[in-house]
């Protein structure tokens, strides 16, 4: 195990060093690695690549798998310098987009809250048809604008992955789509949008679109058909996403080990597929 993380770590420095943007949980894992093989090198390095993208010492902190190294000299030099490494943070990303992607986020929130709890059905409808939907397309449609003029407003350019993947997993049924589907393509190539955030998107999408009947690329489902899976792994092949057998394996990897590999959101247990 140890010998297969060893590569693992030097394929994410390989990776760190040809890309532009290294997504914060490829950091976070990388970490996690570097730890448990002991390689305190790498591991410090990653520590400080990943303050630098906003990874708190909060964060770290808390992660048991850490915990070992916390008295070592180069963390307190890592933690002292805190303040350096926010400033670091917020000059790589745009500040002011930042603040209105989040000021939107929580408007969807407080939206999409009132929805669920509302217990009557005609009264959650009257208020998804007059509040919520209008403010979601409106925002929508601001993403776009933003994506024509900045890019994609995730990790790379606000330095959040997913106060915009949510906004538009809540559009439904929505002509503006369209426009904003090739241009999320266009991102994902661009290093602007990671893998896992494009398939919720676009999971959302179909599984919405086609009233539940299929799974796109199986983020929610926990039990699916084969046919299902041979669907989803299509869909992940095509963008580079892990197979569901793979994302099985590691989650019992996870479990095993105590890590986070950061994989399919929600559920968080094994698909299973029935024969």
């Amino acid at each position: 195990m140890t010998r297969q993380f060893t590569k693992s770590l030097e394929i994410y420095r390989m990776l760190e060093d040809k890309f532009e943007h290294m997504f914060l949980r490829d950091i976070k894992i990388a970490t996690q690695l570097a730890a448990y093989s002991n390689d305190t090198d790498n591991l410090f390095y990653f520590l400080e690549k990943g303050m630098k993208k906003g990874w708190t010492s909060k964060e770290i902190i808390n992660m048991k798998i850490l915990k070992n190294f916390m008295n070592d000299n180069r963390w307190k030099n890592l933690k002292a310098n805190t303040d350096q490494f926010r400033k670091e943070f917020e000059s790589s990303v745009n500040l002011q987009l930042r603040a209105e992607i989040k000021e939107m986020f929580n408007e969807d929130q407080k939206r999409a809250i009132r929805v669920a709890l509302t217990p009557i059905k005609k009264w959650r409808d009257r208020y998804t048809n007059r509040k919520f939907v209008p403010n979601n397309r409106t925002q929508v449609r601001r993403i776009n604008q933003i994506i024509d003029h900045h890019g994609y407003p995730g990790e790379k350019l606000i330095g959040d992955k997913s106060w915009a993947t949510v906004i538009i997993s809540h559009n439904e049924h929505d002509t503006i789509y369209n426009q904003l589907r090739p241009k999320l393509y266009s991102a994902f190539e661009r290093g602007e949008i990671s893998a896992i955030e494009l398939a919720i998107i676009e999971t959302w999408r179909i599984v919405v679109d086609t009233d539940r009947k299929e799974m796109g690329f199986i983020i929610w489902g926990d039990e699916i058909t084969k046919t299902e899976s041979i669907k989803g792994d299509s869909l992940r092949q095509s963008i580079g996403l892990r197979s569901i057998e793979l994302n099985n394996k590691l989650i019992q990897t996870e479990k095993e080990l105590d890590m986070k590999f950061y994989l399919s959101p929600f559920h968080g247990g094994l698909i299973t597929i029935k024969e």
